[in-house]
């Protein structure tokens, strides 16, 4: 159950802020009820229109790998018009050729409603140097892109502004400071898992392969919950086009799907955009191979994201990289799995110093480790190069938008990396330093209805239920 002493504390710590300032704010640690409260209003749900084959697919249990489930926040609003921040990657250069139509899907209490998006086709092409390309060209457009997706790689930084029109009022997310972000601060990400792209599991843990040794992905299913996860942030590095933009770092709690969605702070503000799991995370449709880490016994991915050899010899260098300066270098290819450089003496044969070498070691093993984000602040400046003039939320949450969907959220299981030494199965979720949950109160109960063409007929002749799990 929620903790009478969260509510009461919220509800006075916004009482005495309002009476001494006048403003209805409230600047202090927040839980995670509160933070879900928020997280709930503002994020959203993205995806394009699922096409008569996607829904056959679906229906006959086939995976649709190309239908782009995605998640992002709302930042700004002007009049009628909602700016909502996101991943580029989750569109695709194909559907932005082919203008597919894009819906979003706001937190409305009756009924969901997907606010549709059309003419997202800009007319660019991923190729040559795409941020360079639109900077300081004044866009504004349904889909504003700062870098592009194609062929699995991204050219720019993975970020997008897309916007919808609405006569409703809906909440806009605060943005916080990600400069003040200190290692050991815990951040929460919010967003809508794709279950049609997670693995499917043998009960050991353990994916289950097809014929060829790919990993087979989860039975597609069309009732959705929103899913708050939390963990410590491990580093904050510099931006760079090189890397995409992200530069934020924390333990990793996230599924797919939640690319796009807010990194929150602990005040409950926008710190990040999340789009990046570990690389040691399963991908569904990839041939499986099990980790070997140094001289260790073989293992299975899953149980690599928690290998402490990992994070011992990147914590000894002692060499956390702070966000200082901004470069803009050629592409990179999302989840890099290349092997950590261990021998720096062997490799300053190349002319490449020592202080770099660790630099890019340091880098690869965070990539390996953890989920990461783009850097909020840098998102804005890229919004300003572009001739976009958005008014920003930059005071704290309203108390009134943290009270508004306060619900109980469900007890987490016990695990070492929660922080909490109990011998129950279950604990409160304030009291971990790290999990997540997916939130009963925040529910989609059919994502294929609100996304398809005319499901209805399509059903009929299909066998019943198949739409129920």
């Amino acid at each position: 159950m929620i903790k009478i002493r969260h509510i009461f504390t919220a509800s006075m710590t916004g009482f005495i802020v309002s009476l001494g300032s006048g403003v209805d704010a409230v600047p202090r640690k927040l839980t995670v009820e509160e933070i879900n409260s928020i997280a709930k209003q503002t994020t959203v749900l993205i995806a394009p229109k699922l096409t008569k084959e996607e829904i056959d697919d679906l229906l006959d249990r086939k995976p649709v790998k190309k239908w782009t489930v995605g998640s992002g926040v709302i930042i700004a609003k002007e009049d009628t018009k909602y700016y909502v921040l996101t991943v580029t990657h989750n569109f695709s250069q194909k559907q932005i050729a082919e203008d597919t139509d894009y819906g979003i899907v706001t937190s409305d209490r009756d009924k969901r409603e997907v606010h549709q998006v059309t003419e997202i086709n800009d007319g660019k092409k991923c190729n040559g140097d795409f941020f360079r390309r639109i900077k300081n060209q004044n866009l504004e457009a349904a889909l504003v892109r700062f870098g592009c997706f194609e062929s699995q790689k991204i050219n720019g930084y993975d970020l997008a502004i897309v916007s919808f029109e609405s006569e409703k009022n809906y909440p806009v997310a605060s943005l916080g400071n990600a400069s003040q972000l200190k290692e050991g601060d815990k951040v929460y990400i919010s967003g809508w898992p794709k279950i049609e792209a997670e693995p499917k599991l043998k009960p050991d843990g353990t994916p289950q392969l097809d014929a060829e040794g790919k990993i087979i992905c989860k039975d597609p299913a069309p009732r959705r919950q929103r899913r708050l996860a939390w963990g410590q942030l491990q580093a904050s590095t510099a931006v760079t086009e090189q890397d995409n933009g992200y530069s934020l770092y924390y333990t990793d709690h996230t599924r797919p799907g939640m690319s796009g969605g807010p990194v929150f702070n602990s005040d409950g503000k926008v710190v990040g955009i999340h789009g990046r799991g570990s690389a040691n995370k399963l991908i569904c449709g990839q041939i499986y191979q099990p980790i070997s880490n140094n001289n260790s016994t073989s293992k299975d991915s899953l149980q690599a994201e928690n290998n402490w050899q990992y994070y011992s010899a990147f914590k000894s260098q002692n060499t956390w990289p702070q966000n200082q300066k901004h470069q803009a270098q050629n592409d990179w290819e999302i989840f890099d799995e290349s092997e950590p450089q261990n021998n720096l003496e062997k490799d300053s044969n190349n002319n490449q110093n020592n202080s770099d070498l660790l630099e890019q070691d340091n880098n690869s093993i965070l990539k390996r480790m953890y989920s990461s984000a783009q850097n909020v602040d840098y998102s804005q400046q890229l919004i300003t190069q572009v001739g976009m003039n958005l008014s920003f939320q930059l005071e704290a949450p309203s108390k009134s938008l943290i009270e508004s969907e306060i619900k109980q959220v469900p007890n987490i299981p016990t695990s070492p990396e929660s922080g909490i030494d109990k011998k129950s199965e279950f604990i409160d979720p304030n009291e971990a330093n790290e999990g997540g949950f997916e939130d009963p109160n925040d529910t989609i109960e059919n994502i294929y209805e609100l996304f398809n063409f005319d499901l209805d007929t399509l059903i009929k002749d299909k066998s019943p239920g198949l739409l129920l799990d």
